[in-house]
């Protein structure tokens, strides 16, 4: 199934709004949504895509795997 691409279709699967920001790597306005599984997502304000394909800092972010 494709990542939702509105709103209202990010609400439809159970996705809900949690609240808006800057990025603190790159100051771009994003948007967190809490997923279905309880895990907080950033989305680029705009476009509503997942923020780390679109920031030049994301892999300052990424967790450290265990």
């Amino acid at each position: 199934m494709p990542f939702p691409k509105t709103d209202n279709e990010l609400n439809a699967q159970g996705y809900e709004f949690e609240n808006k920001a800057k990025c603190r790597g790159c100051g771009a306005d994003i948007e967190f949504w809490l997923t279905p599984k309880g895990k907080h997502i950033p989305l680029d304000a705009a476009t509503l895509e997942p923020h780390w394909g679109t920031c030049p800092k994301a892999k300052d972010f990424r967790n450290a795997a265990s």
